[in-house]
């Protein structure tokens, strides 16, 4: 797979403790290929970026989209995705070798930890929504995923198209419009164009997902395992 336009922008900086590059790429353009070598990976910084697979007969499979303080291309060896700009992105690219290397400082270590952290969190939102087996199950998961990007903003920006979000909840672009449309007719959501959504009714569209809205948690306070305080060395040794 060639990259759509020419190498993007790059301007060195230091982000905190941990050496970085800031790299600009336009709507459409290659950030890595699926299977080159996993010397760096990315936070996102604005815009969206997706990730996909591509099967023997030409079939793409999205994996997964990240927005602003998302990790990705955190893998090993080689990478086993493709990664793309959906949007025109920043993003802030890392060496692995700077987490690797035995003499990197702790407080920078520390710091990449916390990043890939974030990482993971995000494979786990993921890995939430595609637990779920109606059509509209998973894209009112897929739109509360969006709201807490959006830092619980009811008014969602959905830069993706339909056909890539078809692809990622492994669904027909028919049946996404038409779920869309469903979620609207039952007042869940309001659809203002393309790509806007407003959430109307979050507690309705939480309970279709399966999911607790805040005020919905319920107030439970379970004691950790106590052998979870002597690994944490909570506890003295008896």
């Amino acid at each position: 797979m060639q990259s759509l336009i020419t190498a993007p922008a790059m301007m060195q900086e230091l982000h905190s403790n941990l050496r970085s590059t800031t790299l600009r790429f336009r709507a459409g353009q290659l950030i890595f290929d699926e299977g080159q070598k996993a010397t760096r990976w990315y936070e996102v910084i604005q815009g969206t970026v997706r990730t996909c697979r591509f099967h023997m007969d030409g079939h793409r499979h999205l994996t997964g989209f990240f927005f602003s303080g998302d990790v990705f291309g955190a893998d090993h060896g080689t990478y086993g995705t493709a990664a793309e700009a959906v949007t025109d992105v920043v993003v802030r690219c890392y060496r692995v070798g700077d987490i690797t290397d035995d003499s990197t400082p702790k407080p920078q270590l520390d710091e990449a930890v916390s990043i890939l952290f974030r990482a993971m969190s995000t494979a786990q939102r993921y890995l939430f929504i595609m637990g779920h087996r109606t059509a509209s199950e998973r894209l009112a998961a897929f739109l509360l995923c969006l709201k807490q990007q959006a830092n619980d903003d009811p008014n969602i920006f959905v830069p993706m198209s339909r056909s890539d979000i078809a692809d990622f909840l492994g669904l027909t672009v028919h049946t996404v419009s038409r779920t869309f449309t469903d979620l609207a007719r039952r007042g869940l959501i309001e659809i203002n164009g393309r790509d806007s959504v407003i959430i109307t009714d979050n507690a309705g569209l939480c309970r279709l997902a399966g999911e607790y809205q805040d005020s919905m948690t319920p107030d439970v306070d379970t004691d950790i395992h106590p052998a979870a305080d002597l690994c944490l060395g909570e506890l003295s040794a008896a």
